[in-house]
């Protein structure tokens, strides 16, 4: 049989996991521009007007409405170019491969050396159906501590290249230049704030990843023992063969959205903590106060500002809103002064 030809001297793995990333990357790049928004979006940054409607479409009680993430896109590149939703793509990609660069290598590496953190590697083979629920909890309490451990390598090792990417899109509330291509913008981070600055944010991003690895794990574990005790297991049909595979699809897929919700806050803070210390107008009054550490942040985001982004769609204003000079309204974000775009 004829060897398998090498595709860039990878074995097979690593193939797959290379071609795996480039897709990742595509689509990442594809849909950046919503990247950009949300960043923007995490920054308090909505220099657009309000809309009124009904906060369920045509029930609910009225309310004020920021753009949706399409509208604000749109009002963007009207405004700058639509170059402009690509600011700082150059860092996110980099940043996207050196974290699945890093994940692959460290989870082969703990594999390796290290296969009992969490854990004794038992009935890893077996079907959920042939485990009891004490056997089940230990599995998936085992992935979940060597996934967060494999998480916080990865965003550990990414995070400068996060801040970057960033302050890039920060740059932009300012009509700022200070930010250029990736390594000279790690390298002028470096020289002016040292590690610190490389990795700000970096506690609440790790704190929002752990508890979006042990919550899924919990809420996987209880539908894996909740689909056993039902019995569907016992029937040994075609059809309920299908239906528990349908099950567990609709719950990997369910429970990890699900439950990024409540890791998100800490995302949001950790996109505020990047920008402190940059010395772009963002980091610094009128548009923010400047914060001590993270706590700080949470603090003084959590009244309306820690869900700042989650929405793509019906992006309710619940703080303060202001007229502004075309007698239209406008959200009024304590500490923040809300500017239009140069045209």
């Amino acid at each position: 049989m004829a060897a398998r030809d090498q595709f860039l001297g990878l074995n097979e793995e690593e193939e797959i996991v290379a071609k795996n990333l480039a897709a990742r990357v595509l689509l990442s790049s594809v849909t950046y521009p919503l990247t950009c928004v949300r960043t923007l979006n995490q920054l308090g940054y909505e220099p657009f007007p309000l809309s009124t409607g009904k906060t369920l479409i045509v029930a609910g009680r009225n309310a004020y409405f920021l753009p949706n993430v399409f509208s604000y896109a749109n009002q963007m590149a009207h405004a700058r170019g639509l170059g402009v939703l690509f600011t700082g793509i150059d860092s996110a990609v980099c940043s996207l491969i050196l974290q699945g660069i890093t994940s692959y290598k460290t989870k082969k590496y703990i594999d390796t050396y290290y296969p009992e953190i969490g854990g004794k590697p038992e009935n890893e083979n077996l079907d959920e159906k042939d485990l009891t629920d004490h056997q089940s909890f230990k599995r998936h309490l085992r992935n979940a501590i060597r996934e967060s451990v494999v998480r916080v390598v990865t965003v550990t090792v990414a995070r400068p290249l996060t801040v970057v990417m960033i302050r890039q899109v920060a740059q932009l509330i300012g009509n700022e230049t200070k930010y250029g291509g990736v390594f000279s913008s790690v390298r002028l981070i470096g020289l002016e704030e040292g590690p610190s600055g490389l990795f700000s944010g970096l506690v609440p991003q790790m704190c929002g990843e752990i508890i979006v690895v042990f919550g899924t794990a919990a809420l996987l574990f209880a539908a894996e023992r909740a689909i056993v005790m039902s019995g569907m297991y016992e029937r040994k049909t075609e059809t309920s063969a299908k239906e528990i595979e349908d099950l567990r699809k609709f719950s990997n897929f369910a429970i990890p959205f699900v439950v990024n919700s409540f890791g998100y806050p800490y995302q949001v803070v950790s996109t505020v903590m990047a920008v402190v210390g940059s010395g772009l107008a963002v980091s610094v009054l009128p548009y923010a106060p400047s914060f001590v550490d993270w706590h700080s942040a949470w603090d003084y985001l959590t009244p309306y500002g820690l869900k700042r982004g989650s929405r793509l769609f019906l992006r309710e204003q619940n703080g303060a809103v202001s007229v502004g000079p075309d007698q239209q309204l406008y959200a009024s974000n304590k500490h923040f002064v809300t500017s239009q775009f140069a045209f």
